[in-house]
C-alpha cells in the first residue's frame, strides 16, 4: 500500500508557546516567570477569576489575529522536504472551528490557511491547498483521514488516537513528551527528528 501521511495541524505542526506567553503576558494574565509553554500558561491563567473566559479569549486572540506570529516545529521543514523528494503523499487533516468563541470574529481557518501558504506548504513542499483540510468536529476528522485514506496520522492528542471509530488500518504516531498511558501500538516520538527517523531512518 502506497504510504499517505496525515499530520494534524495545532500543536503539531504549528507551536505556540512564544505567542501565548507574550500576549498572556502583555495581557497582564501571568507573570513574566511563568515557562513559554501552552499548557502551563493556560493552567496559570485558569486560576485566575474568570479564568476560563479570559483562557478561551486569549486562545481566539492567538489562533486569529497573531496566528502569524506562530512558529514552526523544529524538523517539520526537513519532514516534509523528505517526503516531497521521495514522492510520498502528505494530507494536514485537523479538528479547528471557524471562528473563535470569544473575540473578534475572524475566520480561523482561513488564517491557517494562509499560514500554511506563507510557509512553503503550498509551494517548497508541494502539498495542494485541498490537502489542507479543517473540519469541526473529531467525526469529521476520522472521516476525512478514512477518505483520504492515510496509512499513518501523526497527533499530539492522545484523546483523537484512541478515539471510539479512529480507523485501526492507520499506524498512529503520538506527537509528544509524554508516554504515560499510551496504548502500545502507539508509536511516542518526542520531536520530529524522531518522526523523520521512524520513516526514514
Amino acid at each position: 500500500m502506497k504510504v499517505h501521511i496525515g499530520i494534524d495541524f495545532d500543536n503539531t505542526i504549528v507551536t505556540y508557546d512564544n505567542v501565548f506567553y507574550k500576549y498572556a503576558f502583555k495581557l497582564g494574565l501571568i507573570p513574566q516567570d511563568v515557562k513559554k509553554n501552552k499548557q502551563i500558561i493556560r493552567d496559570t491563567i485558569r486560576l485566575l477569576p474568570q479564568g476560563e473566559e479570559q483562557w478561551i479569549k486569549l486562545q481566539g486572540l492567538v489562533y486569529g489575529l497573531y496566528m502569524d506570529e506562530a512558529e514552526l516545529f523544529d524538523g517539520v521543514d526537513r519532514f516534509l522536504d523528505t517526503c516531497k523528494h521521495k514522492n510520498i503523499k502528505v494530507s494536514i487533516v485537523s479538528h479547528k472551528t471557524i471562528y473563535p468563541a470569544l473575540g473578534p470574529r475572524i475566520n480561523l481557518r482561513d488564517v491557517a490557511k494562509k499560514w500554511l501558504e506563507d510557509r512553503g506548504f503550498f509551494s517548497r513542499f508541494g502539498l495542494l491547498p485541498e490537502d489542507a483540510i479543517f473540519v469541526g468536529s473529531i467525526d469529521e476528522k476520522l472521516s476525512e483521514i478514512v477518505k483520504r485514506k492515510c496509512t499513518h496520522f501523526i497527533d499530539d492528542l492522545l484523546e483523537i488516537l484512541i478515539y471510539p471509530g479512529f480507523p485501526s488500518n492507520v499506524q498512529k504516531i503520538l506527537y509528544s513528551s509524554s508516554g504515560d498511558n499510551v496504548p502500545s501500538e502507539i508509536y511516542i516520538a518526542e520531536n520530529w527528528d524522531e518522526i523523520w527517523r521512524y520513516f526514514f531512518g
